[in-house]
């Protein structure tokens, strides 16, 4: 701690308790993780998840695919992008306009889901009705909070992430873990994405 304190990470420079931090997070995070980029806060970090997927596409020769599809309720912070992407009006009414480009859609909310359907397979549906509207060469990536945080603590039924990771990658969207809340052992796992048997999805093209 001593150390990191005075060594700059600007312009991609790293130092050695960095890179040993960075080996340590590597070795409990998914198994397709293979690098870390450090933050100072978690708006940062999904304001940079966002450009690592713009980036992305771009280096597939794709860069149409610069949307975001969130969920109504979500938080993923208050910078002018992560505000674009949280999903509670409160956050929006006096700094708008948002940035164009991000789409919300009906999260996992059981308690006040209306219909009789799963109401997990039904939200992750609503992603994919959001894609298709879209057009799924246009949008990057999914947003998501494996349990929403300051929108009320919304635990997603068991069907919702397995299928919206089916649903990501049959369009070819990558979908954004928001571990900021539920991260590094808060729900009993190092990430919570691992309670569903799912991960954040990174896929070079769409399957088929």
């Amino acid at each position: 701690m001593r150390k990191i304190g005075f060594a700059s990470a600007y312009i991609g420079g790293t130092n050695e308790p960095a890179i040993r931090l960075s080996e340590k997070i590597v070795g409990h995070a998914y198994s397709n993780s293979s690098g870390v980029y450090f933050t100072t806060a978690g708006a940062e970090s999904n304001e940079s998840a966002f450009k690592f997927a713009r980036y992305y596409w771009k280096l597939q020769d794709k860069p149409d695919k610069t949307k975001i599809i969130s969920r109504f309720h979500a938080y993923h912070g208050v910078t002018m992008a992560a505000m674009s992407a949280t999903g509670m009006a409160a956050f929006h009414k006096m700094f708008g306009p948002l940035i164009p480009g991000f789409i919300q859609v009906q999260p996992p909310y059981a308690y006040r889901w209306q219909g009789n359907e799963d109401p997990g397979i039904a939200a992750a549906e609503a992603v994919e009705k959001a894609i298709l509207a879209e057009g799924p060469d246009t949008v990057a990536a999914v947003i998501a909070e494996p349990v929403m945080g300051a929108g009320g603590v919304i635990v997603p039924p068991p069907t919702y992430f397995p299928k919206l990771r089916e649903i990501c990658d049959r369009y070819g969207v990558l979908m954004i873990a928001d571990e900021v809340i539920t991260g590094f052992g808060r729900t009993g796992r190092w990430f919570a994405l691992g309670h569903w048997g799912s991960s954040p999805i990174w896929c070079p093209s769409p399957k088929g």
